[in-house]
Order: C-alpha cells, then sequence, then structure tokens
C-alpha cells in the first residue's frame, strides 16, 4: 500500500516540475514548439521558423547571449541538415575550411540524422562557434567570423527565416497561465491529498 501511494506521489511530482518548467517556456505558433524564457545565462529573444515550401522544417528561437537553438519539427537527414547550414554560412563566411569543419562536427552528432524533436544548439557569443545536440556538446569552431556569420544566418537582411519578437504571437505553455498563488495552491492541495492517502 505504501508503495503504491509513494508511486503515486512521485508521478505527481513530476507532473509538476513538468508544469513548472512550462511556465517558464514560450511556444512558437506555427510548430507549437517551445522554448525555455531562459537558457544558460541568456534571455529569449526572438522566435522563428524555417520552412522549405509548405514544410516547417524547425523552430528556431535566439538568445540575447548569442545562443540559437534549432528544435526539429520535420525530420531531416545528417547530410542534408549539416549541408544546409554550411550552404547558409558560405555567403557570410569566406573561410570554407572553418565551414568544412563546422560541418564535419555537426555531422559527428547526427548518426540517426536529425529526426523530429531533436534539438541543435549554435552558441556563437565568445571567440569560438560551440555545436550541441541533444545537450551533448561536439565540440566548437574558433572563429569570431564564423560565430558571426552563423549568427547572420538568422539575423541579416538575408536571413533564411523570419524572426519575430518572442513577445509576438508566441503563447506561454499551458501551465503558464497560473498565476503564482494557484501554483502554490496546486502543489500544497496536491501534497496534502496524496499525505493523506499515505496517512490515513
Amino acid at each position: 500500500f505504501f508503495l503504491r501511494n509513494k508511486t503515486k506521489m512521485s508521478k505527481l511530482a513530476t507532473a509538476l516540475l513538468a508544469c513548472f518548467a512550462a511556465v517558464h517556456a514560450s511556444v512558437e505558433p506555427r510548430t507549437g514548439i517551445s522554448f525555455p524564457d531562459k537558457h544558460k545565462g541568456g534571455s529569449l529573444s526572438r522566435l522563428g521558423v524555417r520552412t522549405k515550401g509548405p514544410i516547417k522544417v524547425y523552430a528556431v528561437g535566439e538568445y540575447d547571449s548569442g545562443t540559437f537553438l534549432l528544435r526539429m519539427s520535420y525530420g531531416v537527414g545528417a547530410q542534408k541538415m549539416a549541408s544546409a547550414l554550411a550552404d547558409a554560412l558560405k555567403p557570410r563566411c569566406k573561410d570554407a575550411k572553418q565551414i568544412e569543419e563546422f560541418e564535419a562536427c555537426l555531422l559527428s552528432g547526427l548518426p540517426n540524422g536529425a529526426p523530429k524533436g531533436t534539438e541543435l544548439e549554435f552558441a556563437t557569443g565568445g571567440s569560438k562557434l560551440s555545436v550541441s545536440v541533444n545537450q551533448k556538446p561536439l565540440g566548437a569552431v574558433g572563429s569570431k567570423a564564423l560565430c558571426s556569420a552563423f549568427a547572420a544566418i538568422y539575423t541579416d537582411r538575408n536571413a533564411v527565416c523570419t524572426m519575430n519578437a518572442a513577445g509576438e504571437g508566441a503563447q506561454p505553455a499551458a501551465c503558464g497561465l497560473l498565476s503564482p498563488a494557484r501554483k502554490g495552491a496546486l502543489v500544497g492541495a496536491g501534497v496534502g491529498y496524496l499525505a493523506g492517502k499515505v496517512l490515513g
């Protein structure tokens, strides 16, 4: 009996944690993909969607720290994804060797391609372009020029997609509708209910 109720408490705690995480996230409206409002010290500033014809390939979140999060809305092969970003870099960066190094780095982290739900992270805020896939660091290419070129993919006049301010059309995740008082009440009610079941 105790173990059964302990399991119930664990499930409730997991649900509450997911709810509270959603409070601090914004949803890109065209894809329904959420992005954390804060990420590694940066604040979410803009959101966009990369499309190919009618296909929404990925949603992108830009942070004021210079980090770009790409979250796949449509599955893409590893070579196709890496080549697309490398091709976008070419008119913005003249160093072909650094672009090749970037492409190889990204490919190393996509052994199964970039299926729907994959997260790609590119940090451009320093003197090197750092690459991570699903929160696993893959490496970095030391070049301020490459950092600027990558950021320009989403910020210059020829950006691959339109980026809108995070507050424009973005929706808070469902639990974000709860006020702090309501969140506190929810926690208290849930804990009180299960404690009563366990001790009663």
